[in-house]
C-alpha cells in the first residue's frame, strides 16, 4: 500500500518549470505580448543551457531573469522565489555553493512568510540546503535541516510514512560519514520500528504480494526490450549510451530498477549534483529511485530470440510497446515505461521504440523533424514483433508527440501488407494526449482502427502542452477536448480533463492512479468504457464520447484490489481478509485501513463481476 508522496526534489520542480518556460518562450512570437518577452527569453535560454549542462551560462540567464523579475514583481515579492530558485540551483551545479545556499535561504524566508514555518513545500529548500550544507562538510547545519524536514514531516503524514523514512535515512548516512555509531544505531532502530509498525508485517501470514515484479534487497528490477534509431554515443554509462543524433536501428533489452518505497504514478528521480545522492552509493540509490541501470545491444537474430523466451516464460504472452513524445531522452522513455509496467503489474513483456528526441524543450521543430522518420523505421520493428515475436496479444501505446511515429509506422505498415483484408492484428492501440494535428487523425484513425480489437483516444481540456502547440500550428491537436474533442467509429474517445497531473496537464496517462487503473483494465481485459471504472457518457453539440470521473477512480486501493483480483480471481477475497486476520496488534491503524479499503473495494469489483 502506497499514499502518494510529495517529496519532490529541487531539481525535478525546477525541470518541470523549465519545459513551460521552454514550450512559452518556443510559441511567444505567436501570440504572446511584448511586455513578457523581456522575461519569457532568459527563461528560455536558461533551460537550453541548463540542458546542455551548461551551468555557468545558464548563472548568467538565471540573473538576467532575476532581474527583470524583481523589477517587475517587487524584490520580496512572492512571484520572485521560481526565479530565485532556478539561480540558486544552477550556482550549485556551477560549483557557487556560498551563492546558491544564499539565494535558496532568501527563497526560504519569502516562502516561510507565505506559508507558514510547517508547510511541506519548503521541503525541496531545506533538501537543497542540506546538500549545499554536506558539500561543504557543515555536518552540523546539515542535520539541523533534516531535522527540520523529519518534524515537518512527522506533523503531516506520522512516524511511519515512506517520506519519514526517506529522511531517517539521510539522517542516518549523514550519521556514517561522521562516524557516529551510537546514532546510527538509533536510526536503525527507528527505521526498523517504523517499517514494522506501517506494513503489519507477519511473516506467518498469508502471501499477497501483488507484484509480478519482487523486491529483491530493497527494490524490483524491470526489463525492457527496446528498438531505436538513436546513435550512440560512445559513453558506456547506460543514461548516456544513445544520444540525440539518428542512426540506424538498434535492438537490445535494458533494465530498471523501481524502489520498494515507490508509489504509484510517482517516477522517482535523483538530483543530479546532490552530495546525499553521491553518498549513497549505487545500491542505496536503487532503493529509492527509479534508475536506468543497464543496456544491453543485440544483434537481430540474438534479439528475436532473448524476446522470444522472455515472452514464453513470462506469466502471460502479452506485450506492450511505448512510444514516448517531445523533449524525452532514451533515458526518460526507458525510466517511464518501466514505471507502467511496474505500476500496471504488467504480467507480460514491456517494450519500447525510442525515437532521436533531443530531449530538450527548445528544440521542437528539430523533433518534429525527426519522430517522422523515426515513425518509418518503427514500422519495420513493429512488423518483425508481430512475426517474431510469438506474443499472443501485442499493446500499442504512444504519448504525445510520439503518436505521430506511431501513426506513420501503422499508416506505413498497413500499406506494406499483402492482404488488404483488414485482420485483429493489435489488441489495444491507446493515443494518450497526441500532439497530432486534429483533422489528420480524423482522416487515418478509422482505418488504423480496423486492425485493432479496440482503439482508445486520451484527451483533455487542461494540457497546456497541447493548448501551444495548438497556437504554434494555428490548429487544434487530436489530444485536445472540448468542442474540438475527436470521435470517430471503432474509437472510444474518453475526456481525462478531470485527471490532475504534471504542471503542464500532459503526462496524466502515467502519472495518475485514475488512469493507470483503466489502462490495467485496458490491458487485462479489453473492455469497453461502460465497463469501466468513471466512464460517463457525454456529448458536445459535434459528438458523444466518455467522460472520465477521477473522483470515482482514485487512490492506490482500487488498483490494489484490481491487481489482486487479476492474480487469484474469487480467491482474492479470502487471501485480503486472512491477510486482515494476521496483522500483528503493533500494526498501525492506517495499515489496517488500507487493507480494509482494499477487501471494500475488491468486493465491489466480484459484486460487479457477478452481476
Amino acid at each position: 500500500m502506497r499514499s502518494r508522496a510529495i517529496e519532490q526534489s529541487v531539481a525535478s520542480g525546477m525541470t518541470r518549470l523549465a519545459c513551460i518556460l521552454g514550450v512559452l518562450a518556443m510559441l511567444a512570437p505567436v501570440n504572446t505580448p511584448g511586455q513578457a518577452l523581456d522575461l519569457i527569453q532568459p527563461y528560455q535560454r536558461y533551460a537550453d543551457a541548463r540542458a546542455r549542462n551548461d551551468f555557468v551560462t545558464a548563472v548568467d540567464y538565471g540573473r538576467q531573469a532575476l532581474e527583470i523579475a524583481e523589477a517587475r514583481y517587487g524584490e520580496n515579492s512572492s512571484e520572485v522565489v521560481d526565479s530565485i530558485e532556478r539561480l540558486a540551483e544552477v550556482l550549485a551545479l556551477a560549483g557557487e555553493l556560498a551563492q546558491a545556499a544564499v539565494n535558496y535561504r532568501r527563497a526560504l524566508a519569502i516562502r516561510e512568510r507565505e506559508l507558514g514555518s510547517g508547510h511541506p513545500d519548503l521541503i525541496p529548500i531545506f533538501e537543497a540546503l542540506t546538500d549545499i550544507a554536506s558539500q561543504q562538510q557543515n555536518f552540523a547545519e546539515a542535520e539541523s535541516l533534516l531535522n527540520r524536514i523529519l518534524g515537518i514531516e512527522r506533523a503531516i503524514y506520522g512516524d511511519q510514512h515512506d517520506n519519514v523514512l526517506a529522511t531517517l535515512n539521510r539522517l542516518r548516512n549523514l550519521y556514517v560519514l561522521q562516524d557516529r555509531l551510537d546514532d546510527v544505531a538509533r536510526i536503525d532502530a527507528d527505521i526498523e520500528a517504523a517499517m514494522l509498525v506501517e506494513r503489519g508485517l507477519d511473516f506467518e501470514g498469508p502471501d499477497v504480494d501483488r507484484h509480478r515484479y519482487g523486491i529483491d534487497d530493497g527494490h524490483a528490477t524491470v526489463r525492457v526490450f527496446y528498438g531505436t534509431n538513436r546513435a550512440r554515443t560512445g559513453e558506456v554509462k547506460a543514461a548516456r549510451f544513445y544520444g540525440r543524433e539518428r542512426g540506424d536501428v538498434e535492438l537490445g533489452y535494458l533494465d530498471v530498477s523501481i524502489p520498494e518505497t515507490h508509489n504509484y504514478g510517482e517516477l522517482e528521480s535523483q538530483s543530479r549534483w546532490s552530495i546525499y545522492t553521491y553518498v549513497l552509493g549505487d545500491e542505496a540509490k536503487k532503493k529509492r529511485y527509479v534508475l536506468l541501470l543497464k543496456i544491453e545491444p543485440l544483434a537481430e537474430e540474438n534479439f528475436y530470440a532473448e524476446l522470444h523466451d522472455h515472452i514464453q516464460s513470462s506469466p502471460s504472452d502479452d506485450v506492450f510497446i511505448f512510444v514516448h513524445g517531445y523533449s524525452a531522452s532514451f533515458e526518460d522513455a526507458a525510466r517511464r515505461v518501466a514505471q507502467l509496467a511496474y505500476d500496471l503489474d504488467f504480467d507480460g513483456t514491456p517494450m519500447m521504440y525510442s525515437w532521436p528526441s533531443q530531449g530538450t524543450t527548445a528544440a521542437y521543430t528539430v523533433d518534429e523533424a525527426a519522430v517522422q522518420i523515426g515513425g518509418r523505421k518503427m514500422s519495420r520493428f513493429i512488423e518483425d514483433v508481430v512475426a517474431r515475436s510469438g506474443a499472443d496479444r501485442i499493446h500499442l501505446i504512444a504519448h504525445s508527440m510520439g503518436n505521430r511515429a506511431l501513426i506513420e509506422a501503422l499508416e506505413t505498415f498497413i500499406a506494406r501488407r499483402k492482404s488488404a483484408e483488414p485482420e485483429k492484428i493489435f489488441d489495444q492501440i491507446v493515443f494518450t494526449a497526441p500532439d497530432v494535428d486534429r483533422d489528420y487523425f480524423v482522416e487515418v484513425i478509422e482505418n488504423i482502427s480496423r486492425f485493432a480489437e479496440r482503439v482508445t483516444l486520451y484527451a483533455s481540456d487542461n494540457d497546456v502542452a497541447l493548448q501551444w502547440s495548438k497556437i504554434w500550428h494555428g490548429a487544434p491537436r487530436a489530444g485536445m477536448a472540448g468542442e474540438t474533442i475527436v470521435t470517430s467509429p471503432g474509437l472510444d474517445t474518453i475526456d481525462m480533463s478531470a485527471v490532475e497531473a504534471d504542471m503542464l496537464g500532459h503526462s496524466y496517462f502515467a502519472a495518475s492512479q485514475g488512469a493507470i487503473h483503466d489502462l490495467f483494465r485496458l490491458f487485462w481485459r479489453g473492455e469497453p468504457p461502460r465497463e469501466r471504472c468513471g466512464m460517463g457518457e457525454s456529448s458536445n453539440k459535434q459528438a458523444s464520447f466518455w467522460l472520465f470521473n477521477a473522483d470515482n477512480c482514485k487512490g492506490t486501493d482500487l488498483l490494489e484490489a484490481s491487481v489482486l483480483l487479476k492474480r487469484f480471481g474469487q480467491g482474492a477475497r479470502a487471501r485480503v481478509k486472512a491477510r486482515i486476520d494476521a496483522l500483528s496488534e503493533r500494526a498501525s491503524e492506517s495499515a489496517k485501513q488500507e487493507w480494509l479499503q482494499i477487501l471494500d473495494r475488491l468486493d465491489s469489483l466480484l459484486a460487479a463481476d457477478d452481476s
